[in-house]
């Protein structure tokens, strides 16, 4: 996690600096960060808007735990914790309102992060593996995008999310084995179903979810089995989605609210 190394590796000087009100220094401390807390609230919310607004109420929330409590050892797990509880914080989609979708622009992958670079072609099972992300609720879809795109571990997750490793242990595992196995079930279905008779058979003639009559057929049918076994992990493709930069000047902006802040003397604001 070379990003996690570049932010414990900040000097103890700049703690120091944010606790006595330097608002450089707090701009400084979440820099190197900005870019990577505005893609996963981005892709929490798929809404442009909201992220830039979710994004700088985290960071004037961290600014001021800062100041009252210090620096966290973990400023990166720390400012993305905050992130995420700005993410929960919004209200639920009205009934009808459809979240932002750009074209090609939250399924663009960074192929040189694939087992398999060919994988970056297969245009449907990209968007599949987003689309099954986006299925989530919120809550599931940021633990998921905490560990597996921002290299989170059970460790650090249960530190910052003030939850127990167990628990957190547990969530992800149901997480990641929902989500793979619900894509490969999907490819079966969409690329498979023919190799087995049966398969076909059932399909055709049960109205219910195609995945979910796939998922009881596999428990008996080692052929096909084997086969959704084959598909590639949906996991790996969605650590692989490439991070969507901020708008222009959303960066200049967001640091501009925190230094045309009043400083604060003796209690009182001037």
């Amino acid at each position: 996690m070379e990003a996690a190394a570049a932010t414990l590796a900040r000097p103890d000087g700049l703690a120091a600096s944010i606790r006595t009100g330097d608002r450089d220094a707090f701009v400084s401390l979440y820099g190197p960060d900005f870019d990577g807390l505005f893609d996963f609230v981005l892709r929490s919310v798929r809404d442009r808007a909201f992220a830039a607004v979710a994004l700088s109420d985290a960071l004037h929330q961290a600014w001021k735990l800062f100041r009252e409590r210090g620096a966290p050892y973990d400023v990166r797990g720390w400012l993305f914790a905050i992130a995420r509880n700005a993410v929960l914080a919004r209200p639920r989609r009205r009934a009808g309102e459809v979240q932002e979708r750009e074209g090609l622009v939250y399924t663009a992958l960074e192929a040189e992060r694939l087992s398999d670079p060919s994988l970056a072609f297969d245009r449907e099972l990209i968007e599949l593996v987003w689309d099954t992300a986006t299925a989530l609720g919120r809550e599931d879809y940021s633990l998921l995008d905490l560990h597996v795109r921002r290299d989170f571990s059970v460790d650090d997750l249960a530190v910052e999310l003030e939850v127990s490793r167990e628990e957190v242990a547990w969530e992800l595992s149901r997480l990641c084995d929902w989500f793979d196995r619900t894509v490969r079930l999907t490819l079966l279905v969409a690329r498979a179903r023919h190799n087995c008779g049966r398969l076909d058979a059932e399909l055709t003639a049960n109205g219910a979810s195609s995945a979910r009559v796939a998922g009881r057929h596999v428990h008996d049918c080692a052929s096909c089995l084997e086969t959704s076994a084959r598909f590639a992990s949906a996991t790996e493709i969605f650590a692989s989605f490439a991070p969507m930069a901020p708008p222009p000047g959303l960066r200049e902006q967001t640091a501009g609210l925190f230094l045309a802040e009043p400083r604060r003397r003796r209690g009182k604001l001037r």
